[in-house]
């Protein structure tokens, strides 16, 4: 007799916790009367199937026919994408054979499968549900050629290409064929699963023709694997993950992908945080097909705060950039807000909420996971968002701000990339509220010597800067994370200052032209920068006070020593380089604050 109940377990496994949750979501959709064709099973919530916090169940006279309809009724929505062209064109054919030897020929796209999926099966060729389904037409030649020669005749007369395979009395599918369920794989055996920590009878094989299952253990449970074979409901859930995750390919080339997994404490919390907030930012099918899978998120570019969705190609500015949309998409133009009441809005209050982030990037016609990180703290993302917004600091304008590449490189064909380098390095630090101060010292300082290599080639430019937006945003940011500056906050304000009267000294020294004085001054700045140690740097700002009449503050003066001259040097250049480097850009360029 076959198992009518199984459970699902919550593994606490980002990848199989999507799945459990996907899987649900279809569940329900037969419930409602959604998948006409799973009909027949009759299902109600609370009676053959239900969500706990910490398992999904199920109980069906027919449960693994239930499972494997459910499994390719899944596939022929995620996996088995098209474009509207493919559509319209109908780039193959499945063959019906009547009682009688007729021959009936049924035109379906052809299909690439993107995101999750193609890291899944790597896009391999179409396979039926049923294995008889399909055959090689060598075969068919040799044990019935007057069919060959008809098949042959049906893809001369379309014009299209006949391949080794052939398909009869269905589609083909992009989803990998379903090992047909058997009650070993759910019985209690000695075989552990790594990925469940279930043990079983019998384990299924889990090598795929991607490398991406054979990496499966970077979203293990933190346990480790003996060999190549997993639980049959790990692998299940595996390909219903994709069902519930978020991607983008940066270029249309599809030649990298980012992929990100939301997850939280339990099973009902994911649900809910899916449903009630981020389907509310994930494109609709029909847009998906008309831009060709490029992304699933935002639902729209359209009043995007931040930008266009395809300005952000890394996979930290990307995650950053889903997180204020959504942001966005539940604030609006609310300001007034409590944190706490903010974050009651989003839905995340009373619940712990995380994102799996990772990028695949094509190596030998394979796209290979390179990058892997697990983003903990959502809660003070949303948090800096919101200050921000009720700071009044423009983060569309910082982040439009960031992109920089040296004036030589800028005919390199790889450019789009370049130049956003150093943003998704400064993203990815915000996003693990680490200190930017370093690298915003070098970023003002490359702007520095950029503008002055471009000063006479009229044709170059190093791009639009709103540096006031920016010097605004490195000093809130480090009052939150940074806890020498947090301590100081006068100190902070004095540097700044002082570092103004800096970049004024040397624009206006001795009443020469401003550009000329910013070029010659440039020796000031790196000699500051080099002070690497705090009797040097004292030494540099008493050369500069005296070259260009400053008044240092005597608080400021006696608040620096050794365990902070650091900080303190790095803002004073910043806040320097903020009064030169507008001067050295062109009038259209220079920052509008």
């Amino acid at each position: 007799m076959s198992v009518e109940k199984i459970t699902f377990n919550q593994t606490h496994n980002v990848f199989l916790d999507n799945g459990i949750v996907a899987m649900y979501r279809y569940l329900r959709r037969i419930e409602d009367g959604e998948l006409g064709k799973l009909k027949k099973f009759s299902l109600t919530e609370g009676t053959h199937f239900g969500l706990e916090p910490d398992n999904l169940w199920l109980n069906h006279h027919d449960l693994f026919g239930l499972l494997e309809d459910l499994y390719y009724e899944m596939g022929r929505e995620v996996y088995d994408t098209y474009t509207d062209k493919q559509l319209a064109e109908g780039g193959n054919l499945f063959f019906t054979v009547g009682q009688n030897g007729e021959l009936t020929a049924t035109p379906f796209p052809k299909m690439n499968t993107y995101g999750l999926t193609e890291l899944l099966t790597n896009n391999a060729q179409g396979t039926t549900s049923k294995e008889v389904n399909t055959e090689k037409i060598e075969s068919i030649r040799k044990r019935d050629s007057a069919l060959a020669d008809k098949i042959e005749v049906e893809f001369n007369n379309r014009k299209l290409k006949l391949l080794s395979k052939v398909y009869f009395n269905e589609p083909y599918t992009k989803l990998t064929r379903l090992e047909p369920p058997q009650n070993a794989y759910f019985e209690p055996g000695p075989n552990p699963c790594y990925l469940t920590g279930e043990s079983v009878k019998r384990l299924v094989d889990a090598q795929n023709i991607s490398p991406f299952i054979s990496g499966i253990s970077a979203f293990s449970s933190h346990r480790s694997t003996n060999d190549k074979k997993v639980s049959w409901k790990a692998l299940y859930l595996s390909r219903f993950a994709a069902a519930a995750c978020f991607y983008q390919y940066p270029g249309k080339l599809r030649d990298a992908l980012n992929v990100y997994l939301i997850y939280s404490d339990n099973l009902k919390n994911l649900y809910e945080l899916l449903r009630d907030k981020f389907d509310k930012i994930t494109r609709p099918a029909d847009l998906l097909r008309q831009q060709e899978y490029i992304a699933n998120f935002p639902m729209s570019d359209e009043n995007n705060a931040l930008g266009r969705a395809g300005d952000f190609i890394g996979r930290n500015e990307n995650l950053f950039y889903m997180l204020h949309t959504l942001y966005n998409s539940v604030m609006k133009d609310r300001k007034s807000f409590e944190q706490l009441e903010m974050l009651k809005m989003l839905g995340i209050a009373d619940r712990s909420i995380g994102i799996v982030s990772l990028r695949a990037e094509s190596f030998a016609a394979t796209m290979r996971p390179n990058q892997f990180e697990n983003l903990h703290h959502v809660k003070f993302v949303f948090a800096l968002i919101h200050r921000f917004r009720q700071q009044g600091v423009s983060i569309p304008n910082v982040w439009q701000s960031l992109k920089i590449i040296k004036p030589s490189l800028q005919s390199n064909r790889d450019r789009y990339c370049m130049e956003r380098q150093f943003r998704e390095k400064f993203v990815g630090k915000v996003l693990n509220a680490q200190s930017i101060l370093s690298d915003m010292e070098g970023f003002f300082n490359d702007c520095y010597g950029y503008l002055l290599d471009v000063l006479n080639e009229p044709g170059k430019s190093i791009g639009f800067k709103r540096y006031n937006d920016l010097v605004k945003f490195i000093t809130q940011y480090e009052l939150i994370v940074n806890q020498e500056v947090m301590q100081n906050e006068d100190l902070q304000k004095r540097a700044l200052g002082l570092g103004a009267q800096v970049g004024q000294g040397i624009l206006n020294y001795n009443q020469n032209d401003r550009k000329t004085n910013a070029r010659q001054g440039r020796k000031y700045i790196i000699a500051l920068r080099k002070a690497n140690q705090f009797a040097g740097f004292m030494d540099q700002l008493s050369r500069v006070q005296s070259r260009f009449t400053l008044n240092i503050s005597r608080d400021l003066l006696e608040g620096i020593n050794e365990d902070n001259y650091a900080w303190i040097k790095q803002f004073v250049i910043i806040s320097a380089l903020n009064q030169i480097n507008p001067e050295l850009s062109p009038k259209s360029q220079t920052n509008e604050n």
